[in-house]
């Protein structure tokens, strides 16, 4: 931004915030003033209200104490009181009319009263009965004896109880009008419009009355504009003798003519504080614009010489000014002739480094000839385009200041021994790198022969046929994820009648995982041989894993025993996953197991399960490689997944064949892995049950 422009900047905010400053004042005194009028108006209304009230409360203790003579209040227990009594409030009644009269026992009951009606409300509450009780006792002040009704109320008291004269409040209200002018209205507990000179007004500003509170407020009604009317409203709260707050009294004038009388003034005053600003302001702004032409003029000419245009001058007569302008313009003059002394030194310069160049170019040429073919391409072209850079100066660089081309040299001549330098590196690491890879394969196929022998002996331990029993179908299938794996499966006959079914899984992969599934599964069988019962033969296998596990593994398995000639099947799961049972209705999974993984802790029991096995069904055992497949968004295959391959498989029109169930569930792991890699070893066991064949 131009000096010009800030300068005009800070003018216009130092105005506004004057500006800003005087309005802000002008409103805090209106506010102040306004305050002092309110508080004008409150007490007056006070003042108002006070001598109203008081007047008549005069007047009615004035009536009481005249009736407090009559006899008839001395003893309101004798024979004939009653009618006495009557007698006396109607002859008051008479004398003062509009004045209602209510005669109390000492317990505060109202006996008598001039208020028709069948259950007529007492004006006085029993504590100010209690409080006026006794001789020359009084009590008084406002009380609200209905909803829309307001009393001033005196209650004296005498040995037999208590006399109250009340007078309605809703007729006197005009003369408090009349005293301050405007309408007056009393509002109950919830600032609603109780009585009142013209009943509904107040109702309808519609306007929130405090009751607990003073306030004086101006109310515009019938539109926004500027004839719309102006109400002023002023109200306190009223208290009764006990000092609580009983509703408000609410005072309402019209005071349009005044208020738009206000608003007018601030208006023209607002404006013509705007108008004297706006023509201030721009009386400075054309000013600063006069004033700082000569140096705008100065800058232009800076920037003509940064740019190289050393003809830029200023006009005739500008550096001989006496003021702040005439020394720029002197300064400028300055700087235009030590520029036009540069330049004529800087084209000698020029020349001379272009004939050191063309000295170091031909030697660079002559060194080039030592390197290899690419390398010395790549030093002649850019020696050649550099030369021809030379040769032929554009427009800009005859303007402008000259390329540095000893720089570019010198960096022709740090890639020239760079390039040397990588030549004879780059030999150095391929005879390092053959010398290795030579190494390497050596030993790379010394580890794939034992990978290849060890897993050729891992596969040598599993079952390579099926039991010769004719009351199952088995078929089985493991793929491990890498070279060697922790799976395992066998089965085997125990005795005639029973055969063995296990399917586990190492924790880990790779050779350790193969070492302790080979422990595994050559204890498991002896064991079981032995043993005979699955949950002993399981417990006396992971107490013997435990004992000799220095490298903490871990193997879950599932291991059966089949009773071949009912198909009751009781087996043990520790800590592995649980089997699917195949029937004509379709697949489920067997009971999670709550067995611990073996190999993990001594001394456990282990709980059996059972299941009857009804000729034509299939059980399908796996390892977690199943089911914890992912895909290449790394979902997992999921148990939801195996019970609908497995529906599938049993769904399957040409019935379901044992020897397929392994291959038909690895295809329907590959399907959903779609091109992933394996994570984990896959092992699939499926029996089939057959019953005793006839």
């Amino acid at each position: 931004m131009h000096l010009r422009h800030r300068l005009i900047a800070i003018l216009l905010a130092a105005m506004a915030l004057l500006v800003a400053a005087f309005s802000a004042i002008g409103w805090l005194s209106d506010q102040r003033w306004s305050q002092r009028y309110d508080e004008v108006l409150l007490q007056n209304q006070r003042i108002a209200w006070d001598k109203l009230q008081n007047e008549n409360l005069d007047r009615q203790d004035m009536l009481a104490q005249q009736l407090l003579q009559d006899a008839a209040l001395r003893d309101l227990a004798v024979q004939g009181a009653s009618a006495r009594l009557d007698a006396l409030l109607a002859a008051a009644t008479r004398r003062a009319p509009g004045l209602r009269i209510d005669v109390f026992d000492r317990q505060g009951t109202l006996v008598a009263t001039t208020e028709p009606g069948i259950d007529p409300q007492p004006m006085a509450e029993v504590r100010w009965v209690a409080t006026a009780g006794g001789q020359n006792g009084a009590v008084r002040g406002l009380s609200q004896v209905a909803v829309r009704q307001y009393q001033w109320v005196v209650v004296r008291g005498f040995d037999g109880g208590a006399l109250a004269v009340g007078q309605d409040v809703a007729p006197k209200l005009s003369e408090l009008a009349t005293y301050l002018g405007g309408d007056i209205f009393l509002a109950n507990m919830r600032g609603a419009e109780s009585v009142g000179t013209r009943a509904g007004v107040l109702a309808a500003t519609d306007t929130p009355i405090p009751v607990r509170s003073n306030q004086a407020v101006t109310v515009q009604l019938e539109g926004q504009d500027d004839r719309a009317r102006a109400l002023r409203i002023v109200s306190q709260p009223v208290r009764n003798p006990d000092a609580r707050i009983v509703g408000a009294l609410v005072w309402m004038q019209d005071v349009s003519a005044a208020h738009y009388a206000d608003r007018l003034f601030s208006r023209t005053t607002l404006a013509a504080a705007l108008a004297f600003a706006a023509l201030l302001a721009a009386g400075l702004v054309v000013y600063l614009r006069h004033a700082m032409e000569p140096l705008s003029r100065s800058v232009g000419v800076l920037n003509a010489l940064a740019r190289g245009a050393t003809d830029a001058s200023l006009d005739q007569g500008e550096e001989d000014a006496e003021d702040e302008s005439g020394e720029i313009a002197r300064g400028v003059v300055a700087i235009r002739s030590e520029l036009l002394n540069l330049e004529t030194l800087r084209q000698e310069r020029i020349r001379t480094r272009q004939q050191q160049e063309r000295l170091i170019r031909g030697q660079l040429r002559t060194l080039a000839d030592s390197l290899d073919p690419a390398s010395r391409e790549e030093i002649l072209v850019a020696l050649g385009s550099g030369s021809e850079a030379q040769a032929s100066p554009t427009v800009a660089e005859a303007g402008a200041a000259p390329t540095n081309h000893l720089a570019e040299l010198a960096g022709i001549l740090g890639r020239m021994s760079g390039l040397v330098t990588n030549q004879q590196n780059r030999l150095l690491k391929l005879l390092r790198e053959l010398q290795a890879a030579v190494q390497t394969e050596a030993t790379l196929a010394s580890l794939q022969q034992e990978l290849e022998i060890a897993r050729q002996m891992q596969l040598s331990i599993l079952p390579r046929s099926a039991p010769d029993v004719d009351e199952v179908d088995i078929a089985a299938t493991m793929i491990a994820a890498k070279e060697i794996g922790g799976d395992f499966y066998d089965y085997f006959p125990i005795d005639d009648e029973h055969l063995a079914v296990v399917v586990a899984d190492v924790s880990g992969k790779g050779v350790p995982a193969a070492f302790f599934m080979a422990i595994s599964r050559t204890l498991l069988k002896s064991n079981a041989l032995f043993l005979r019962e699955p949950g002993a033969t399981i417990r006396a296998l992971n107490d013997q894993l435990c004992a000799e596990n220095d490298q903490m593994m871990f193997v879950t398995v599932f291991y059966s025993v089949l009773h071949l000639p009912t198909g009751r099947l009781v087996y043990v799961n520790a800590g592995h996953n649980p089997p699917v049972r195949l029937t004509d209705t379709g697949a489920a999974l067997f009971p999670r197991g709550r067995n611990m993984a073996l190999a993990v802790m001594e001394g456990q029991e282990y709980i059996e399960g059972e299941v009857m096995l009804a000729p034509g069904e299939t059980v399908v055992l796996y390892t977690d490689g199943v089911t914890e497949a992912t895909n290449a968004e790394n979902a997992l295959f999921g148990d939801d997944a195996l019970l609908a391959a497995m529906a599938a498989i049993g769904s399957d029109p040409r019935g379901v064949v044992t020897a397929r169930i392994p291959d038909q569930l690895v295809r329907s792991v590959r399907g959903f892995e779609n091109g992933a890699a394996q994570a984990d070893d896959i092992t699939v066991v499926a029996l089939t049950y057959r019953g005793r064949r006839l």
